[in-house]
């Protein structure tokens, strides 16, 4: 059975959405080929009208192919994968990795609460596997700056919709120890499993988790719990309840694992510690600052003032 949940090969997957997929990416490539050609060409001449009906039925043909492909119960973001690979001119191959799926919207639950826990993880996870192969080719500096913040955002976004459907379900607090320390702790294993990646695979990977799109979708589920009518208050930190281990913390974790026996590794171990089995307002004041980030300038309590859970 293929995890959904963790990075896959085109090998890896069952061949009729491997075949699939390597359709959509022929008709991707063919399309760019022939827009290529159309931009050669004189857009009055026969060659450049029998080019442009040949890019509207390859564009047709691989619209219906991606439509029927995520019918048949293939992830969009593979659909959406295997199109860029092919516009890009990137070999399909068997060794294509395909990217974890990013989570379905979904009741707040205690998976909702796992399933963004596990993505900040493996956030972090990438961000510091993809930063130590740059290094590698010599590149110190961040050369997508923008989507990098928006990663940022992103990771902010999420930690905030974790902390609040935990609060708006009840969740306990053993129940929260126990979800956010087999959540966090998995960064390390994904950091070892990142490495092994080349530099592509790691730019396609990092790339989907930097799409504003996960912001708004995060800010829609917000305005949904507000708008349930349960007026919950889920934006107070209760100094008693768990809270996720911050953006900046897995960060801090996932780069540690480059250097385990490193000096900051001590410290940095105090410090999850603390973060995941009490909850120390402290740390949370020391944490990335969510309330510019994720709301538009507003508070948590400005934005969701009786947030409550789906009915």
């Amino acid at each position: 059975m293929t995890d959904l949940n963790s990075p896959l090969r085109i090998r890896d997957i069952p061949s009729e959405q491997a075949a699939s997929l390597h359709c959509i990416h022929e008709l991707a490539a063919r399309e760019t080929l022939l827009r290529q050609a159309m931009r050669a060409s004189s857009p009055r001449s026969a060659d450049g009208a029998r080019i442009l009906d040949q890019i509207c039925e390859v564009s047709r043909n691989r619209d219906l192919t991606e439509i029927a492909a995520r019918g048949g119960g293939v992830p969009g973001s593979w659909v959406d994968q295997a199109r860029a690979a092919g516009q890009s001119g990137r070999a399909w191959t068997d060794e294509l990795l395909l990217m974890a799926p990013h989570p379905r919207a979904s009741r707040r639950n205690t998976k909702r609460v796992l399933d963004d826990t596990r993505q900040m993880a493996d956030m972090a996870a990438i961000t510091i596997a993809r930063e130590n192969c740059l290094a590698t080719y010599g590149v110190t500096a961040e050369p997508e700056p923008a989507a990098a913040g928006q990663l940022r955002r992103n990771m902010e976004a999420m930690w905030t919709r974790a902390a609040a459907t935990a609060t708006s379900i009840g969740m306990g607090r053993n129940e929260r120890a126990r979800l956010f320390h087999a959540a966090s702790s998995d960064v390390e294993r994904r950091v070892e499993t990142y490495l092994h990646y080349s530099l592509d695979d790691l730019n396609a990977q990092w790339r989907s988790y930097t799409t504003p799109t996960i912001a708004a979708s995060v800010r829609r589920s917000l305005g949904s719990l507000r708008r349930a009518g349960r007026r919950a208050d889920i934006t107070t930190a209760d100094s008693d309840a768990e809270q996720p281990p911050r953006p900046k913390i897995l960060i801090e974790r996932a780069r540690d694992a480059l250097n385990p026996a490193g000096a900051r590794g001590s410290q940095v171990g105090t410090d999850i510690a603390a973060a995941v089995t009490a909850a120390i307002p402290d740390a949370m004041a020391h944490g990335w600052d969510m309330s510019a980030e994720v709301h538009g300038g507003h508070s948590a309590a400005e934005m969701y003032p009786d947030v409550g859970p789906d009915p």
